[in-house]
């Protein structure tokens, strides 16, 4: 629900991907159905999930998340590179506009480059999931579908990208959070689904949440 983080947990391998992946679009729908700020996207494409209100960071920042060889401040304008904002008539760039918006960017979310021309490809792990959820936070969404968030990057970065995903709960967006990590889900979430062959063992509350009965969900024991 809007103003909530649910956590989805699991041991790797049992379906998240795959989740994650049908609600954004990327993957076809075989069973049931994926619902948006009330509206049926079920099946749609990601640009019209994205419309409806769906911002996604995969699990992959190098790809899909981002283009490597391209710029950091290419990066950063990925879905509003054809707005009047930074283009002209949806086909020349406005350059000093891009890279301003990419200056600003770099300074919000603490991406640490030599420059917005750079080549997102050889910042820091850490610095390159910046750059993914720098993009994706502008958009502005109500709903926010992050996965593994935090996989390969040092402790000041994870701390970074916690506070800001918990920021974005607190302005009202709906987040799905979807992560290895027991600590982080157990940090950061409101709510814990646990996910086991693809199934739905349960749910459980962040407060009263613990690793060992996290633990037994994720293999197989319901709740």
């Amino acid at each position: 629900h809007a103003g909530e983080i649910v956590c989805l947990a699991g041991i790797e391998g049992n379906g998240q991907t795959e989740l994650a992946e049908c609600v954004a679009g990327m993957r076809p729908v075989m069973g049931g159905s994926v619902t948006l700020c009330g509206r049926d996207v079920t099946g749609q494409t990601p640009g019209r999930i994205r419309e409806a209100g769906l911002s996604y960071i995969p699990e992959d920042r190098i790809s899909p998340g981002m283009d490597g060889e391209a710029s950091v401040a290419e990066n950063l304008i990925v879905g509003k590179q054809r707005t009047p904002a930074f283009s002209r008539l949806g086909i020349h760039l406005r350059r000093g506009q891009v890279k301003k918006y990419a200056q600003e960017l770099t300074r919000t979310f603490d991406i640490r480059t030599s420059g917005v021309d750079e080549p997102a490809g050889s910042l820091s792990g850490g610095n390159m999931q910046k750059v993914v959820l720098a993009r994706e936070f502008s958009f502005g969404s109500p709903v926010l579908l992050v996965c593994q968030p935090t996989r390969g990057v040092d402790i000041g970065a994870t701390e970074f990208i916690h506070e800001r995903i918990v920021e974005k709960r607190d302005q009202g967006c709906a987040v799905l959070l979807i992560s290895s990590d027991l600590d982080e889900l157990i940090k950061v979430s409101d709510r814990i689904m646990v996910l086991f062959r693809g199934q739905i063992m349960g749910f459980v509350d962040a407060d009263n949440a613990t690793r060992e009965a996290l633990g037994r969900m994720m293999l197989g024991e319901a709740h």
